[in-house]
């Protein structure tokens, strides 16, 4: 059995992406459960996977099981646990290193360039299997506001601030806080996403965004640009330049651009989407990666 641990059910992309990792082994064959602190499963999203409180699971594992993490404490934390370590990165913030120069810990990687962190700075192969984003986030050609702009405000709050000054021809929407599905509504009925987290990694809500055919609109990122690509399928401004491009973007002369990278950016986001990670991952299982997850 896997027991994959997390903090808690609070809205951050790293939980979704677990619990949505957990289904997907389960849908394969692959017995899963998320072990949560106190025991609840997040309700901001949409899943069917099983939910257990710490307390109750820590006693039961034996050396035949597994102890998955993807949060950096819980590598020293749970260290007394019988059983083998899985490390599902979703990141390559430095309080991950400890865990990559873990011998004793196999890595899986959600994406390339996590991927090309762990090989080139601690020399060490991975399992790349992938992430998606839910299908409730697929533009279904309903009705597009071309001039409003949705953002999520958790960080880079002064780059946000300067665009919602600066620019005027379009309005700002937060989508911070909510349910998945009601992001997902706002997504689809926006024209434009804003992202000005730095230093993000893979950035999902910028996915999920062009999933839902918004021009996103972005800061560089790290694992992000996978699929971000400048003037192909979206805009990339250094922060002091995030207002101005905000604002040319707004210029009525722009609204064939708009339309194209919209477009562009909808393709892009199909290589994302669950049944394409669900047969990446039966693939790896096939040949050989279930043997290191039973």
């Amino acid at each position: 059995m896997i027991y994959y641990f997390l903090p808690d059910s609070g809205h951050f992309g790293g939980v979704k992406v677990a619990c949505q990792f957990v289904e997907m082994l389960n849908t394969l064959g692959i017995s899963a459960v998320v072990c949560m602190r106190d025991g609840f499963a997040p309700q901001w999203f949409a899943g069917r996977f099983g939910v257990l409180s710490e307390a109750d699971v820590i006693p039961r594992i034996t050396e035949r099981d597994i102890v998955m993490i993807t949060w950096p404490p819980d590598h020293r934390r749970l260290a007394h646990l019988p059983g083998r370590r899985v490390c599902h990165a979703q990141g390559t913030d430095p309080l991950m290193d400890p865990i990559f120069a873990d011998s004793d810990v196999l890595i899986l990687t959600c994406w390339d360039q996590a991927t090309d962190y762990v090989l080139t700075v601690h020399g060490r192969e991975s399992v790349q299997v992938g992430i998606s984003i839910s299908d409730c986030f697929y533009f279904s050609c309903g009705l597009k506001l071309d001039n409003q702009v949705a953002y999520m405000p958790r960080r880079g709050f002064r780059i946000l601030l300067r665009c919602l000054l600066r620019v005027r021809a379009f309005d700002f929407t937060p989508i911070d806080g909510l349910a998945e599905a009601e992001v997902a509504r706002r997504l689809q009925r926006a024209g434009v996403f804003l992202a000005s987290a730095l230093g993000e990694q893979f950035g999902l809500p910028a996915l999920e965004a062009m999933a839902a055919a918004c021009v996103v609109v972005s800061v560089p990122v790290k694992g992000g640009m996978e699929y971000l690509r400048h003037g192909e399928n979206c805009l990339i401004a250094e922060p002091e330049n995030l207002p101005d491009a905000l604002d040319r973007l707004a210029h009525p002369s722009q609204a064939s651009e708009r339309a194209r990278l919209r477009h562009r950016a909808v393709e892009t986001a199909l290589a994302y989407r669950p049944q394409v990670q669900r047969e990446q991952l039966r693939r790896l299982l096939e040949t050989g990666l279930a043997e290191q997850l039973t």
